[in-house]
């Protein structure tokens, strides 16, 4: 029988010496600002594993990364596809943001998603691995959203009872005001911009405790009239609405950016990859 008083269920401050990635594509890292000529050292994930690369570096150790998430994973995939791959791997931390595929879901699934997230969570911790559990984003940038808001804090609530339960932090993107703001999202309005993946890297290093933070950019202000709404349904939301209605998603045939840990180390070189101290 799992019983929490047998484990410490996080252990905050230490220097990690490895991290897995688990979610869809906000975890994969879509949106960021070089994703589009390549998936590496893009996304809140990867750079998060920059900052603790840089914090194992401090104390002498090597760090290591995987990243198993996959663009159109809804919560049940990620728990019974990604969550094995990543316990075998055996990491020191594994980072969960998982529910954003499944908010067009019936409410009468939600007792069987909260289950399959729990047994999850309780896996990981029983293996060992320090859990960093994400909410939900909270759609208030586009007022075509606005159905889905209800849904996303319902969700959201969701997640955070496991997370209480089990005493692990979350990572609350739902509660970012700031989010409002387009300049944090992607063209497409469904992903974070590479200033929505910095904001969200800086709050992970924050919850757990991390000495060094991005340095975040002002977005440039994001105008959407009618010219470029339409373009927009026409790029991004009937594409989704037909992989939807042909029961296929964008990720299909995809494998994960970084499928086993290896050596990742923080890269001065790349663009918008500053970093100050907390």
């Amino acid at each position: 029988m799992f019983s929490l008083e047998k484990f410490h269920v996080t252990v905050i401050g230490k220097p990690y010496r490895s991290y897995i990635a688990l979610g869809d594509s906000l975890s994969e890292g879509l949106g960021d600002f070089t994703f589009r000529s390549s998936r590496h050292f893009n996304g809140w994930t990867d750079r998060l594993a920059g900052i603790l690369a840089k914090e194992a570096e401090v104390s002498g150790y090597e760090f290591q990364y995987a990243n198993l998430a996959i663009r159109g994973s809804k919560l049940q995939t990620i728990i019974e596809g990604q969550l094995p791959r990543a316990l075998r791997l055996q990491p020191d931390l594994v980072t969960v943001m998982a529910g954003s595929n499944d908010l067009m879901s019936g409410p009468g699934s939600l007792p069987e998603l909260r289950e399959k997230l729990r047994d999850g969570i309780q896996q990981l911790l029983a293996a060992g691995c320090d859990v960093l559990l994400a909410n939900t984003i909270n759609p208030l940038h586009l007022r075509l959203f606005k159905p889905l808001r209800p849904k996303a804090e319902l969700f959201s609530t969701l997640i955070e009872t496991v997370a209480d339960e089990f005493d692990v932090p979350v990572l609350d993107v739902h509660g970012v005001r700031d989010f409002e703001n387009l300049g944090y999202w992607a063209e497409d309005m469904v992903h974070f911009s590479g200033h929505g993946h910095i904001r969200i890297a800086n709050d992970a290093a924050k919850a757990l405790g991390l000495n060094y933070r991005f340095v975040e950019l002002e977005p440039t202000p994001v105008s959407r009239g009618l010219i470029e709404t339409s373009r927009w349904i026409a790029r991004d939301v009937i594409p989704f609405f037909d992989r939807r209605l042909r029961g296929v998603t964008s990720g299909d045939g995809l494998e994960p950016k970084h499928l086993a840990l290896e050596p990742f180390r923080f890269d001065t070189e790349q663009p918008t990859w500053e970093l100050v101290s907390a």
